[in-house]
C-alpha cells in the first residue's frame, strides 16, 4: 500500500490545503508472478472519501481499515480537507464545492493512475461528509456512478432550521449557508435531485445508512422517505450503532461491497 500526503496551494480556496491518497500495491511484491506496481494503460477505480465536521484528510486512514480494504479491492482512495464547510461554496468562506468538483479531480486525474470513467468513480462520506458526498455527486453527476452517506446529514435544510439533540453546536451554519433558507436551493439535496431529474441527466446510485442510536437517526429516516418518494436508486441500511468510528469502520465495508468494484485494475 502506498500512502501519499500532499500539500498544495488551491486556487479555488486561495490557501494551502491537504490531500491524502491511498494507492494499492502488489499483495506479494517479492514473488516473481506478482502484479507489477505500474502497468501500462491500466488504471485504478477511485473512491473520494469525505470526512465529517471537525475532521480532515487523515481521519479515515487513522480511524478505519480503509487502507486494507483499498488494497483488497485494488481501489484508489482520495481524502481531502475541507474544514467545516459542508463541501459547499460557503456564504462567508471559501469555495469548497468548486474545489471538490473541479480542482481536486483535475489534480488527481493528472497525478495518479486513476480511471476517469464514470463507472469507475465513486464518492462516500460520514456525517457532514455524507451530505457532502450527495452534494458533490449531484453537482457533477456525469462524474460519479455512486454516492454513499454514512450517518449523513442528508437533510441539511432540516438540520439548519432545528436543533438536534446530540448534534455538534460549534459549527456556524450561517457562515456556511448564509442567512437565507437552504430549502429549495441547490444545497438542498432533494431540490437538487428534482432539478437534475427535470434536466434528464443520469443520477448516481445512492447508498444511505445510519445507526439506530445515532442522534441523526430520525433525520435519516425522514430523508430516506423523501428519497424514495423521488424514486432514486437508493439502497438503505440501518443497524445498531451511534455516531462513531466503530460504526463507520463496519459500514464502509458494506459500502465497498455495494459499489461495483472489479477488484483489479481497469483499462485506461
Amino acid at each position: 500500500m502506498a500512502l501519499f500526503d500532499i500539500k498544495l496551494f488551491s486556487t479555488s480556496l486561495l490557501t494551502n490545503t491537504d490531500i491524502r491518497v491511498v494507492i494499492p500495491t502488489p499483495d506479494e511484491p517479492f514473488l516473481p508472478d506478482s502484479t507489477p506496481y505500474y502497468q501500462k494503460d491500466k488504471r485504478y477505480q477511485v473512491l473520494y472519501l469525505l470526512h465529517g465536521a471537525f475532521g480532515d484528510a487523515t481521519v479515515w486512514t487513522r480511524n478505519s481499515g480503509i487502507e486494507r480494504f483499498a488494497q483488497k479491492y485494488k481501489l484508489a482512495v482520495v481524502c481531502a480537507s475541507v474544514t467545516n464547510s459542508c463541501y459547499v461554496d460557503m456564504a462567508h468562506g471559501a469555495k469548497f464545492l468548486t474545489y471538490m468538483t473541479k480542482e481536486l479531480p483535475a489534480f488527481i486525474n493528472a497525478m495518479f493512475p486513476v480511471s476517469i470513467r464514470r463507472e469507475d468513480t465513486f464518492i462516500a462520506g460520514m456525517s457532514m461528509g455524507g451530505y457532502g458526498s450527495y452534494r458533490v455527486a449531484l453537482e457533477t453527476p456525469q462524474r460519479f456512478a455512486c454516492a454513499a452517506s454514512l450517518s449523513g446529514a442528508v437533510d441539511i435544510a432540516a438540520l439548519y432550521n432545528e436543533t438536534v439533540d446530540g448534534a455538534p453546536s460549534a459549527m456556524n451554519m450561517k457562515d456556511v449557508f448564509g442567512d437565507k433558507p437552504v430549502e429549495g436551493t441547490d444545497n438542498d439535496i432533494f431540490a437538487l435531485i428534482r432539478k437534475r431529474q427535470k434536466e434528464g441527466v443520469q443520477l448516481p446510485r445512492f447508498y444511505q445508512c445510519c445507526g439506530t442510536e445515532d442522534f441523526l437517526y430520525s433525520l435519516n429516516c425522514s430523508a430516506r422517505e423523501r428519497l424514495e418518494e423521488l424514486k432514486v436508486d437508493l439502497t438503505y441500511d440501518e443497524s445498531p450503532g451511534i455516531h462513531n468510528w466503530d460504526y463507520w469502520d463496519e459500514q464502509i465495508k458494506k459500502v465497498l461491497q455495494w459499489l461495483p468494484l472489479k477488484g483489479t485494475l481497469v483499462q485506461e
